[in-house]
C-alpha cells in the first residue's frame, strides 16, 4: 500500500473530509487531494504532521509493513484483516456517475409519491364536509366512506410509487450502510458538485419554507370574507392547505434526494461512517414503523385525516432527538 492510499483509508477511518484534514494539517484541500491521488508527496514535516493526526508512526506512513498505532505500540499486519474492521468498499467514476444517475431518475417518483401522502385526505376532508353541510346528495357518514376509498387509492398509488422508487435504488444500497472509499481525485469532483448545488439548495429551501407559510393563508382568507359562520370554507380552506403543502414537500424532497446522493458519496452529514451503524438502523426502522401505526390507527379511528399529519413533523423533530441521544451516549 503506497502513502497515497495510507492517506485515504486513514483519513475515511476517522471520518474526516478532504478540507477537515486539510484544516488540522493547516494546508490547502487542493494538497491533501495532490497526495490522495499521488500527483505529490507531502514533504516531511507534514509527514510527521500526519502521523501525529492520524495516531500512527512514520515507519508506517512511510513503509509497506505493519500498522503500528502510537498508543499501544502494537504492531498489526495491513494484509491481514482484522475482524472489528467492517470491510470498504471502493467506488469507482463510473459507479458514482451510476449512482447518481439512478438517483436523479427515482426523484421524481418519490417525490411524487410523498406529495400524494400529503394529499390523501383532501377528497375525504371535502367530502365529508359537503356531506355534513347538505350540499351533496348523501349523509356525512357516506361521504366520508367514499372519502376514505379515495384516500386508499391515493395512497396505494403514493406507496407503489416509493417502492418502485426503493427497488431501483436497493442496488446501491451498500453506500449508505458499508464505509465506502472513494478512486482517486473523484472526492474532489464530488466535493465540486456539492458546493455548486449549495447555494441551488438554499433557494428551493427557502422557497419551500415560503409556500408552507403562506399555505394558512386561505384559512385566514376565508374567514376574512366569509365569517366564521361559513364552515364549508373553511373545510375547503383546509384542503387547499393540504395541496399547498403537498407542493412544497415535493421541493423539499427533491432537494433532499439530490444533496443526500453527495454527502452519501462523501461520507457526510447523516451518511459518516460513524452513522452507518446496524444498530442505528434498526433503531431507525422500528420507530417509523411504529410512528407510521400510530398514524394511521388515530386517523381511522377520529378519521380526523385534516389533523393527524402533524404527527409526521412530530417524529421528525423526535427521531432527530433520539438519533442526537443515541450518538452522544455511543461516544
Amino acid at each position: 500500500m503506497i502513502l497515497a492510499d495510507k492517506i485515504i483509508e486513514l483519513r475515511k477511518k476517522n471520518g474526516w473530509s478532504q478540507e477537515e484534514l486539510a484544516e488540522r494539517l493547516n494546508v490547502t484541500r487542493q494538497s491533501v487531494s495532490k497526495w490522495e491521488s499521488a500527483q505529490s508527496t507531502p514533504d516531511l514535516d507534514k509527514i510527521l504532521k500526519l502521523a501525529e493526526v492520524f495516531g500512527v508512526t512514520t515507519d508506517y506512513l512511510l513503509k509497506n509493513e505493519g500498522y503500528e498505532a502510537k498508543d499501544n505500540n502494537i504492531s498489526y499486519d495491513t494484509e491481514v484483516p482484522q475482524k472489528q474492521e467492517r470491510k470498504i468498499h471502493r467506488v469507482s467514476f463510473g459507479e458514482a456517475e451510476e449512482f447518481l444517475n439512478m438517483r436523479e431518475e427515482i426523484t421524481p417518483k418519490l417525490s411524487f409519491g410523498i406529495s400524494l401522502f400529503v394529499l390523501s385526505p383532501v377528497c375525504l376532508i371535502l367530502l365529508a364536509g359537503a356531506g355534513e353541510y347538505g350540499l351533496i346528495r348523501m349523509n356525512e357518514d357516506k361521504a366520508a366512506m367514499l372519502g376514505v376509498a379515495i384516500l386508499l387509492m391515493i395512497v396505494a398509488i403514493g406507496v407503489t410509487k416509493c417502492i418502485i422508487a426503493g427497488i431501483k435504488s436497493s442496488k446501491f444500497e451498500y453506500l449508505e450502510k458499508e464505509p465506502i472509499e472513494l478512486e482517486a481525485g473523484l472526492e474532489e469532483k464530488i466535493t465540486a458538485l456539492k458546493e455548486s448545488y449549495r447555494p441551488i439548495m438554499g433557494q428551493r429551501i427557502a422557497i419551500g419554507v415560503a409556500i408552507c407559510i403562506l399555505a394558512v393563508l386561505p384559512i385566514f382568507i376565508v374567514g376574512f370574507i366569509s365569517g366564521e359562520d361559513d364552515g364549508y370554507h373553511f373545510v375547503a380552506a383546509v384542503a387547499a392547505l393540504l395541496v399547498i403543502v403537498s407542493v412544497a414537500v415535493n421541493i423539499f424532497v427533491r432537494v433532499g434526494m439530490k444533496w443526500d446522493s453527495l454527502e452519501t458519496l462523501l461520507e457526510q452529514g447523516d451518511f459518516t461512517r460513524a452513522d452507518k451503524d446496524e444498530r442505528l438502523q434498526a433503531l431507525a426502522t422500528v420507530y417509523w414503523l411504529a410512528v407510521t401505526g400510530i398514524y394511521l390507527g388515530y386517523s381511522f379511528i377520529t378519521m380526523n385525516w385534516g389533523l393527524s399529519w402533524i404527527i409526521w413533523p412530530i417524529a421528525g423533530i423526535g427521531y432527530a432527538i433520539i438519533d442526537t441521544i443515541y450518538k452522544a451516549v455511543k461516544k
